[in-house]
């Protein structure tokens, strides 16, 4: 079943120019002027945007200093690879390092999962309010990093409380029984409003961008795929995630960051994703950073530095 590809096994996304078509309408790559809809903690629906002339010389500069903390990584073999992706979420500029090297997604795919059922409940809010219930037969693997809670097997849980705990504590119970449960066709829809291929299971070092990720979480800030309300209630839980020794590392404690961290361990390697907005009060940044390595710790480790450098320069 589905399950198994989302969670257990390979699962492919084409992340390339379809996506970036796609999603060209609904958030512009170009700086420029947002106008939002004010109102709300952790969203700032976009209302209206103009493209500015020139990009802020400090993204540049910030991308150069990335750079060399990635190449230092890489040296000292702390890392195989790193794929950074960053953007100003107010004045819109970005950059990218090696944003077109391919990840394996691992838990970062419980977020499509948690747009699929919240859009659904725009239409069917008693849907939130349904039980459901992990079963044996749903065996799933026992990851790296250890929620700190899980469900129990046959007990069943209202879809909005399976939701909370498979994004605030990652639990694969909890995703496997949605999974399950969830009309394909509505999962599918998830991926392919956004111009993101259908999943399918394919080679497994060869699925998803870091730049096609954020996708998922400038639709949430901007509140151009789920209502405002879903969008901030999604951002809520993302911000309440329990793993806090990569992108939250790198931020002075209280700064809210909405993320979705995910890790794979293969035969001979490891990767280590954590993708998110960090609440600067200046401005509201998104940061994704994907990385392939042979041991875990060093990966969290360059993970919370890339993160420390850039609140650092774009938050003093």
């Amino acid at each position: 079943r589905l399950v198994a590809a989302l969670l257990l096994g390979p699962l492919g996304i084409a992340a390339g120019v379809g996506l970036a078509a796609a999603v060209r309408g609904l958030m512009p790559e170009s700086p420029g002027r947002f106008e939002r809809q004010s109102g709300y903690r952790l969203v700032e629906p976009l209302l209206d945007y103009e493209v500015a002339q020139r990009m802020e010389l400090r993204v540049p500069f910030l991308k150069h200093r990335v750079m060399a903390l990635v190449e230092e990584a890489v040296r000292r073999t702390r890392a195989t690879r790193v794929s950074v992706y960053f953007r100003d979420l107010h004045n819109g500029p970005w950059f990218g390092i090696n944003e077109k090297e391919l990840f394996i997604p691992a838990s970062l795919l419980k977020v499509p999962i948690l747009l699929a059922y919240l859009k659904q409940a725009e239409s069917n809010p008693g849907l939130l309010a349904q039980p459901l219930a992990y079963t044996a037969d749903m065996s799933v693997p026992e990851p790296n990093v250890r929620p700190s809670q899980a469900i129990e097997a046959g007990t069943p849980y209202p879809v909005e409380e399976l939701l909370e705990r498979m994004i605030v504590y990652s639990d694969n119970r909890a995703a496997a029984a949605l999974v399950r449960a969830i009309d394909p066709a509505a999962l599918n829809r998830t991926f392919s409003d956004l111009g993101l291929a259908i999943p399918e299971v394919r080679d497994a070092d060869d699925l998803i961008t870091v730049k096609a990720y954020a996708t998922f979480f400038r639709i949430l800030f901007n509140a151009t795929y789920l209502s405002p309300e879903m969008s901030e209630q999604a951002l809520d839980w993302l911000a309440k995630v329990e793993f806090a020794r990569g992108l939250a590392a790198g931020v002075p404690f209280g700064v809210t960051v909405a993320h979705k961290f995910g890790e794979r361990r293969l035969e001979t390697s490891v990767q280590v994703h954590d993708c998110g907005i960090v609440y600067c009060p200046r401005s509201p940044y998104l940061l994704c950073v994907m990385s392939r390595g042979t041991d875990f710790e060093p990966l969290v480790r360059t993970t919370a530095d890339i993160s420390r450098l850039i609140y650092g320069e774009i938050c003093p």
